[in-house]
């Protein structure tokens, strides 16, 4: 099959979406499919594909609607015989107008977090342009029935896939922080994250706690504003943000634990790939974080925007070296038996199959 996937982010950007687009088109590549990246100029997705071996084209779209990249991706779909784009719901009207145009492909709509707003644009555009969605939980395709945004049965669930790599040592935190413990977030410095509750969270633990370290791996907006937020908490001392780091794996190999407080997510990438490696980790129960984590033996669950519930269960964790242990002895096995890249490459490139034949038919 040839496919194209279509996902024009913003340069700077790089976080879990981008990160499974990567590994979903280095997969079926591999699986012998010729396969086309489609992202913007000089981005960091643009630049991970080239870096992975595979094909590109330059895609610019900075609106839902572009008469140019319409004709431009409709030619490329003839010129290269495309059976499959997969595209985000934001470049779905430039992708499936260009389908119809350029040999009438599958178009498939990819949501790895969940819907915020313009509930009935997208039941417009995907009733209309998709011919099938996935996602990675069951909670957004709830979500997507729901608000009417698709019908039953038109998405399919397929979970995320990790690996856990021997090929790099953990990262040694005790030559920047001797003595201390090291507790790891990963992900974009924004709003939707959470950072500001696990702030509050540092304030209320080092009353009890003054050896460890918070190590935040990310970089995005809101860098000065929560730098200026752990001064005004009196937490400077307690928390490293590192920045922007290609390869997480050392740094959640070093970790002692994880701890995510999004205020909402799809399926969390660096939390499972935190489990994969044996580690604790601690979630905000939002979205796909219970299917991650369907009990208490394989991680802690706590509401959002409850700074108090991260402080206790940074604690709990803190205070128990066996329950450290055995809760990241359980997430190793429950996610090297359930959420798998070859689990996940299989079942993207059955679906791709189906709705090929189900097109053609």
């Amino acid at each position: 099959m040839n496919i194209l996937f279509v996902h024009s982010i913003g340069k700077e950007k790089f976080g879990g979406g981008e990160k499974w687009l990567i590994t979903a088109a280095s997969g079926l590549r591999d699986k012998g499919h010729r396969v086309f990246v489609g992202a913007r100029p000089g981005s960091g997705l643009l630049k991970a594909a080239q870096h992975n071996g595979l094909e590109t084209v330059n895609l610019n779209i900075l609106s839902d609607m572009s008469p140019w990249h319409v004709f431009r991706i409709a030619s490329f779909l003839k010129t290269h015989k495309i059976d499959v784009i997969i595209t985000r719901g934001r470049e779905l009207a430039v992708s499936g107008v260009a389908a119809r145009l350029g040999g009438n492909p599958v178009v498939l709509v990819r949501h790895g977090s969940p819907m915020q707003s313009s509930f009935r644009k997208h039941a417009f555009l995907h009733k209309r342009l998709a011919d099938g969605v996935i996602t990675n939980t069951r909670t957004i395709r709830e979500l997507l029935e729901r608000k009417g945004v698709v019908e039953k049965g038109f998405t399919r669930v397929i979970y995320n896939g990790t690996v856990a790599t021997e090929d790099s040592p953990p990262y040694d935190f005790s030559l920047k922080f001797p003595g201390r413990k090291i507790i790891l977030t990963v992900g974009r410095l924004a709003a939707p994250k959470g950072y500001y509750y696990l702030i509050d969270a540092i304030a209320m633990l080092r009353k009890k706690h003054d050896d460890v370290m918070f190590v935040f791996l990310g970089k995005g907006k809101l860098y000065r504003k929560l730098v200026a937020y752990a001064g005004k908490k009196g937490v400077s001392d307690l928390i490293h943000f590192e920045g922007f780091v290609e390869n997480v794996a050392p740094y959640l190999k070093g970790c002692d634990i994880f701890v995510l407080p999004s205020l909402y997510e799809g399926m969390p990438n660096a939390a499972m790939e935190a489990m994969a490696y044996g580690k604790p980790v601690i979630l905000t129960g939002v979205y796909g974080a219970g299917e991650l984590i369907p009990d208490g033996e394989k991680g802690v669950l706590i509401p959002p925007r409850d700074a108090g519930a991260i402080a206790v269960a940074m604690e709990r964790l803190l205070n128990d070296r066996k329950l450290c242990d055995r809760m990241g002895d359980e997430a190793r096995k429950h996610v090297m038996a359930n959420f798998t890249v070859s689990a996940m490459i299989d079942n993207i490139e059955s679906y791709i199959e189906e709705k090929i034949q189900e097109k053609n038919s």
